[in-house]
């Protein structure tokens, strides 16, 4: 697996500075692939999420606070 060194995401209009390019300089680390099949193996074996203890689904709406019908800000 590769890893891109530039983040796609990142805001390209700002200036480098000096932490630019010392971040620049990092070799970049990657993890070897059996750590990597072991990570998702254990997270592939986790139990799916589902109703907290005592409390149904239908119930846990009632938890969230609804603000639909206020004015906007």
């Amino acid at each position: 697996m590769h890893y891109s060194r530039r983040v796609p995401f990142s805001d390209d209009t700002l200036p480098k500075d000096e932490l630019d390019d010392l971040l620049d300089q990092l070799e970049q680390l990657e993890p070897p692939p059996s750590l990597i099949t072991h990570i998702l193996s254990i997270i592939a074996d986790l139990p799916l999420p589902g109703p907290i203890k005592g409390i149904p689904w239908h119930e846990l709406d009632a938890l969230v606070v609804r603000r639909e019908n206020d004015p906007p800000c």
